[in-house]
């Protein structure tokens, strides 16, 4: 059996300004992400009949000469790509609920696809080679799928990644001590929703805005100006509101009234939040003082497995 894992990803700044139609216009994109300590799973083993099974949220049972019929994207264009015609079970698992997370799920699902599938065929690839096939997987399915998706899940580190025209990522590490001197916590926003409709409707010049705020908070992690990037963090996600009508809801404002009640409880206790991902759902992140109280949703820290797989036995 192989199994492979792929961490999900956070933005702090930048968010849609990864998108192909935003680099076109304005030649590049910017985003300030990082990998989190939750992960997707892709487990293989093979089979004795001549049939994929197929176990996610639901179950498939498709012949191997019929794998163009799975229902699953992800394992369809990744099978159909690594010419696989070895029966196998195929099990997706995450560590949290991930449809709609805005944490990039479907790409890490498709990396943690990509190595385990590579493994299986004893190829050697490097991380940042199994993030441009997964991309390039990906948008045979989705291809509104941002470029931070599969290179901030499948590249270690806090970063920045810049995006020009037909280029791999430019990357920018930074050191952890942002990290240390914070909690960060995820907490979740009613039910999942699918980004398509959201990024459909963004406005290209209220964009641009977004990638100005990567420039500046470069310059205040460089500096450890942490209180700074916290606020320019809630600035981001103020303009971020402005790029489509479609971010809001009112579970969305639910949660942001919390938070701001929560404050006049104990103040400066959170100190920045946004909404990860595209909008209308999903997670929230709410960064917060290391001493205070605030322990809803899940906490989260930087991770540094990156992309693995390993053989549990043959």
């Amino acid at each position: 059996m192989i199994v492979s894992s792929c961490p999900l990803r956070v933005s702090l700044l930048g968010g849609s300004t990864d998108l192909e139609d935003f680099i076109d216009k304005y030649k590049s994109g910017q985003v300030i992400n990082f990998p989190v300590n939750l992960y997707t799973y892709v487990s293989l083993n093979e089979r004795k009949d001549k049939n994929f099974l197929i176990q996610y949220s639901s179950t498939e049972k498709i012949s191997v000469k019929n794998r163009k019929d799975i229902k699953n994207d992800v394992v369809r264009v990744a099978l159909e790509y690594f010419k696989i015609k070895t029966p196998l079970t195929i099990t997706l698992t995450a560590d949290i609920p991930s449809h709609g997370s805005g944490l990039a799920s479907s790409s890490s699902f498709m990396i943690s696809m990509v190595k385990a599938l590579s493994t299986f065929k004893n190829l050697e690839l490097s991380d940042i080679e199994i993030c441009d096939i997964s991309l390039n997987l990906e948008r045979k399915f989705n291809p509104l799928v941002g470029r931070q998706d599969p290179y901030g899940c499948g590249l270690k580190g806090f970063k920045k990644m810049f995006f020009g025209k037909n280029k791999l990522p430019q990357i920018t590490l930074y050191d952890h001590s942002f990290f240390k001197k914070f909690n960060l916590n995820l907490v979740p926003i009613g039910k999942g929703r699918k980004s398509t409709e959201v990024l459909k409707s963004l406005d290209y010049d209220k964009r641009k805005i977004l990638y100005d705020k990567v420039n500046l908070g470069n310059d205040l992690i460089v500096h450890s100006k942490f209180d700074k990037l916290n606020h320019l963090v809630l600035e981001g996600w103020e303009s971020k509101k402005l790029t489509s009508p479609l971010i809001l809801n009112d579970e969305v404002k639910k949660i942001e009234n919390y938070l701001k009640s929560y404050n006049n409880l104990e103040p400066n206790c959170t100190l920045s939040y946004k909404l990860c991902g595209a909008g209308n759902g999903g997670y929230m992140l709410v960064i917060s003082e290391l001493d205070s109280n605030f322990n809803l949703g899940i906490r989260i820290d930087v991770d540094f497995k990156g992309i693995k797989s390993w053989e549990l036995w043959k």
